[in-house]
């Protein structure tokens, strides 16, 4: 216990022994002179310059042509007065003048010749003289059902005078009246077709009627 309390006096001691000595130090400094406070020196700032590129001058404008000046016209020069002739006595006689040569003849446009003419052409017969051609039989069915009409046919009349071929052109409209003209006329003999003067070849149109009255 008694241990505890000489340490907190010698602590106290010695504070207090501190504060003393500084206490000391402050007055004895206090009393000294005070140097005079050197001038501060300003050191100026250094300026580093920066290269910076060289401005660009924008494009300038091509100057615009000057309009050429106009040429002036030169005055014209007044024209000098001819110098009159004198007259002359004689009076210049002009030159004669020629005829103008005569119109050439034209050569007469010589005629078209006439187109040969076309041949003739006899189409075949069958009544001529010597021909025993039968006409085509009515058919009993068809005089019953009272038919009748008119056939055409379309026949090939070969340069002999026989038949070559048969065409129904035209229908007389019943199927009966129709066969009984061809079967009649493949039979028939025709005085054939001259061209010329010469038998050819004919396709020839036969007209044959079935009537009722015909008996």
């Amino acid at each position: 216990m008694r241990s505890g309390l000489r340490q907190q006096a010698g602590i106290l001691c010695l504070v207090l022994g501190c504060h003393l000595a500084a206490f000391a130090l402050t007055v004895a400094h206090s009393n000294e002179p005070t140097p005079e406070p050197e001038p501060e020196t300003i050191t100026p700032p250094t300026i580093v310059g920066i290269m910076l590129p060289p401005p660009v001058a924008p494009p300038q404008p091509k100057p615009k042509p000057l309009p050429e000046p106009k040429p002036q016209p030169k005055p014209k020069p007044k024209p000098k007065p001819l110098p009159k002739a004198p007259p002359s006595e004689k009076a210049v006689s002009a030159p004669p003048v020629e005829p103008p040569p005569p119109p050439a003849k034209t050569a007469k446009a010589a005629p078209p010749k006439a187109a040969p003419a076309a041949p003739t052409i006899q189409p075949p017969s069958a009544e001529a003289q010597g021909l025993s051609n039968k006409a085509p039989l009515y058919p009993q069915l068809s005089r019953k059902k009272k038919e009748q009409g008119t056939v055409l046919l379309l026949i090939l009349v070969k340069a002999d005078g026989t038949v070559g071929e048969i065409k129904l052109k035209t229908s007389s409209g019943f199927t009966r009246l129709d066969q009984a003209a061809k079967q009649a006329v493949k039979r028939w003999q025709f005085q054939p077709a001259l061209k010329d003067g010469k038998a050819i070849d004919f396709w020839y149109e036969l007209p044959l009627k079935f009537r009722l009255n015909q008996g």
